[in-house]
């Protein structure tokens, strides 16, 4: 761990990225997935974390057992959708059928070059930063991989200064955009799922060139409400909870709501962000919704 530059126990710095010590990734196994091997039928989300990767990963599994049935995989999202840069849960490059579904969360520049020279079919979702950071909190305190926060207030203030987990929203976001021209990119708002999933999956699958059926897309949607992916266990990642990666007593899935961070945020700090936000996204065309009301 000489060589890594620490910035917790917990996180090493690398690219101007924060990555979690225990994963078992170093600088130079980061940089090789630059070489990773990369199929044109490849899908890939990317997230900024704890901004829908599992609600994406259940919709995109089912889309793709709707279009392919003989491909049916009975395995966890988990595994059937795998972190490119994981090091200590599942191996992405493991023998699947096309086509291959796997997840990030880091940003263009260590993307496998593939994706970007056979335009992959990669699917951006982004969620309000102000939930985001409530929503990191909560997985801080239940991923064993991760530091438990001392208090909401510390938190914020590292997840402003870019030193929680992968790092920056703001960075994660703008680097995307200005790569935007040159991938195969679509954008999905977190919240405009909560709005109209099914306007949303429709739009996934003609992204996909996945001609559903009503029925079809009725089923997608179904399976991957909130409550239903809570009960599933190939969508609610209980088995992390079972095998320790989680703490004890801890969700793996909490509210998947919008506008959650009206419950933590003081005045100060909601006055604060909008202000570094206002600063740092200039520039970048942004219609966020801050609030989705039952």
């Amino acid at each position: 761990m000489e060589s890594m530059d620490m910035i917790s126990p917990f996180l090493f710095k690398y690219k101007g990225k924060n990555f979690p010590v225990q994963d078992g990734k170093t600088p130079k196994d980061l940089d090789e997935l630059l070489h990773m091997e990369v199929r044109p039928t490849d899908v890939c989300i990317v997230t900024f974390p704890k901004s829908g990767s599992a609600w994406m990963q259940q919709i995109l599994v089912q889309i793709m057992d709707e279009a392919h049935p003989d491909q049916v995989e009975d395995d966890n999202n988990r595994r059937r959708v795998p972190w490119i840069e994981g090091g200590t849960l599942d191996n992405c490059e493991r023998e699947r059928p096309d086509p291959r579904l796997y997840g990030t969360h880091v940003t263009p520049d260590m993307l496998p070059l593939g994706i970007q020279e056979k335009q992959v079919k990669t699917i951006y979702v982004m969620r309000n930063p102000k939930d985001v950071l409530v929503s990191l909190y909560h997985f801080s305190i239940s991923w064993v991989m991760l530091e438990t926060p001392k208090s909401f207030n510390e938190f914020f203030d590292d997840f402003m200064d870019g030193k929680t987990f992968m790092g920056s929203w703001f960075d994660h976001v703008r680097e995307y955009y200005r790569e935007k021209d040159k991938m195969n990119l679509h954008y999905v708002m977190f919240e405009d799922m909560l709005k109209d999933a099914k306007g949303e999956v429709e739009k996934i699958c003609k992204f996909l060139e996945k001609d559903l059926s009503d029925e079809a897309i009725h089923r997608v949607v179904e399976s991957s409400t909130f409550d239903n992916m809570k009960t599933n266990p190939k969508a609610n990642f209980k088995d992390l909870l079972e095998t320790g990666r989680y703490r004890k007593d801890k969700p793996t899935m909490r509210k998947g709501k919008a506008g959650d961070w009206k419950n933590y945020f003081t005045v100060a700090q909601n006055e604060y962000f909008d202000q570094v936000f206002q600063e740092k996204m200039e520039g970048i065309p942004l219609d966020i919704t801050w609030e989705v009301k039952p």
